[in-house]
């Protein structure tokens, strides 16, 4: 049996039933992850996966029409195996019918265009994609196995197929000094992409990211909180596609939620009277606390 590990869902799905398919993630390379750490990716057996259906048929409430597929990336799983386990879910739940979960850029990319309908035609629809930066530098250190070309290519491809997307945004993760640099160009790479919501998550370095090897060998530098919340206010700036940006996960320091671009002026007006009261230092000292962060 497989291990089943700590799973991470976006704040719109957080009261979907969960049905794990996978334990590990597909690429394992990125700097600022621990998740699957020693966890290889493994498909788990469809015998497990129908008990857990089953499980999940006693207790599925009759007006939730939604399940969130867990695991590092479920979505690496070949189409074929994805639609058998649709089959099973709607055969002991039938009133669902919509499917999310996390999904990578080189999950869509080894997917045909045939492949991506097939997946909409099912249900599947707002997945959540760590698309992190549009900053090519940036996911270049940090070993994200993409680039902003293929986060635009695969996004567009995604778009045709009718599947709608959620990304992450992850603040300071270009370093110090270089937050202007990367929410500038993340701005870009997210509006020509067009997701349905970002969700903004701020960088926070633990001791068990391969990270904080970097740092101890001054290869990565964290940014400070002040230039962080300048980074997030230049990347909401610069956002010119209708989306809805989220920036309420524990590590935010200023916490807000609007529309682009209905909202997008109250949001710039809410952080200029914010930053200029923040404290680098109490804000650093609760990060350090709350997350064990290692600078």
């Amino acid at each position: 049996m497989a291990t089943k590990t700590l799973q991470h869902r976006p704040p719109q799905d957080m009261g979907c039933p969960q049905l794990q398919l996978t334990d590990g993630c597909t690429h394992g390379k990125c700097h600022f992850c621990d998740i699957y750490n020693g966890v290889p990716f493994t498909a788990l057996p469809m015998e497990e996966v129908i008990a857990d259906i089953e499980a999940l048929a006693r207790t599925t409430m009759s007006h939730e029409h939604r399940i969130y597929l867990t695991g590092g990336n479920p979505f690496a799983l070949p189409v074929d195996v994805l639609e058998a386990v649709f089959d099973e879910v709607e055969k002991r739940i039938p009133q669902i019918n919509s499917y999310g979960g996390f999904c990578r850029i080189g999950d869509v990319a080894r997917k045909s265009d045939e492949d991506l309908r097939r997946l909409a035609a099912r249900g599947v629809d707002d997945i959540a994609i760590g698309a992190e930066s549009g900053y090519d530098p940036a996911l270049a250190f940090m070993e994200k196995g993409c680039m902003a070309a293929d986060i635009i290519e695969q996004s567009r491809r995604l778009r045709e197929a009718g599947i709608s997307f959620t990304f992450f945004y992850l603040a300071g993760m270009a370093g110090a000094g270089k937050g202007c640099e990367n929410a500038i160009a993340s701005a870009r790479v997210f509006s020509e992409a067009r997701p349905r919501r970002i969700l903004v998550v701020t960088l926070t370095p633990t001791r068990t990211w391969r990270l904080a090897e970097d740092i101890a060998a001054g290869l990565w530098e964290a940014p400070g909180e002040i230039e962080i919340a300048h980074e997030i206010r230049t990347f909401i700036e610069h956002l010119s596609c209708p989306c809805t940006v989220n920036c309420s996960h524990d590590t935010d320091i200023i916490r807000f939620e609007g529309a682009v671009p209905k909202d997008q002026e109250n949001m710039l007006k809410l952080m200029d009277n914010r930053i200029p009261k923040m404290s680098e230092r109490a804000s650093r000292k609760m990060r350090e606390f709350i997350h064990h962060a290692s600078f």
